[in-house]
């Protein structure tokens, strides 16, 4: 088992024991769309809970539809106002804790999920989900701090380890200050029209330089790494999503669809489309 695999296999205990210990849900969804990450188990990445799955059911599975809305445009808008944890009520009146992870960073990887409960004094939405909803452990104000220091204390070292360190990519770790730096730097801005010039002037450096250091820290050319990392997040989005091609290249740094399935093909060894088909798993659900 790789490093990489060992930390993913750590986050997927994590949660599977928090949910264990709060009697509800506790998942991870990555990247700013909070998007289920296919290498985890659904149980981490789903909400599968009981009352979930009735309300998914509702309206003619309509439920579904308004479930997928909230994670993807309701809670990802408040994500985009304020990047601190807060508390979230769905829908169907149920509450959620929502923490963004890495605390503090703009372009954060994801957001831990704690829940569903039961909010004070809350009301189901949905008649006919009313016994699952009053089965929901109940959410008192004054355990919310608490559980926000837990969840971010447990989950915020494995979450850096697993999918910001990028150390299936790198064939060194390094050590410079500055390297690392840039490193953050691609990680947060690789979705843009980024060059070596740019990467410089944030530590400071000339380019020359720079891509000197990059490469005898890291083991590897700035551009080869900038290149895998584009790539991992678009193969990430391929899975995860029903975003056409051209959407997924745009979105991860890529000007050009047709170059893009070319590098695509050079990388995994099949074009984007083939992948998916492959080894996509999307359901319904959220």
């Amino acid at each position: 088992m790789t490093k990489y695999e060992e930390n993913i296999h750590d986050l997927q205990q994590k949660l599977m024991a928090f949910a264990a210990l709060s009697g509800t849900g506790c998942i991870w969804k990555i990247t700013k769309y909070l998007l289920p990450d296919q290498k985890l188990s659904r149980c981490c990445t789903y909400h599968l809970r009981e009352f979930c799955s009735a309300v998914k059911k509702c309206d003619n599975n309509e439920g579904n539809e308004r479930c997928m809305h909230h994670d993807s445009m309701v809670i990802h808008g408040q994500l985009q106002q304020e990047l601190t944890p807060f508390v979230s009520v769905c829908h169907a009146g149920a509450a959620e804790i929502i923490i963004p992870l890495p605390v503090g960073t703009p372009e954060y990887s994801g957001a831990i999920m704690l829940g569903p409960f039961r909010p004070k004094d809350g009301k189901c939405k949905y008649r006919e989900c009313e016994e699952q909803f009053q089965k929901l452990p109940k959410l008192n104000d004054e355990f919310v701090a608490q559980y926000i220091a837990i969840l971010t204390g447990t989950f915020e070292e494995i979450i850096n380890l697993a999918y910001l360190n990028n150390e299936t990519l790198l064939p060194r770790r390094p050590y410079d200050q500055r390297v690392i730096d840039v490193l953050k730097f691609l990680r947060e801005n690789f979705h843009q029209k980024l060059t070596a010039t740019d990467a410089a002037k944030h530590v400071f450096l000339s380019t020359s330089r720079m891509l000197h250091l990059f490469r005898s820290e890291c083991g590897i050319n700035f551009a080869d790494y900038l290149l895998k990392l584009r790539l991992r997040q678009a193969r990430q989005f391929l899975l995860s999503t029903e975003w056409s091609i051209y959407k997924i290249a745009t979105i991860s740094g890529f000007a050009d669809q047709s170059h893009f399935t070319a590098l695509f093909r050079r990388e995994f060894g099949i074009p984007p489309l083939r992948y998916r088909k492959k080894f996509s798993n999307i359901t319904d659900g959220v």
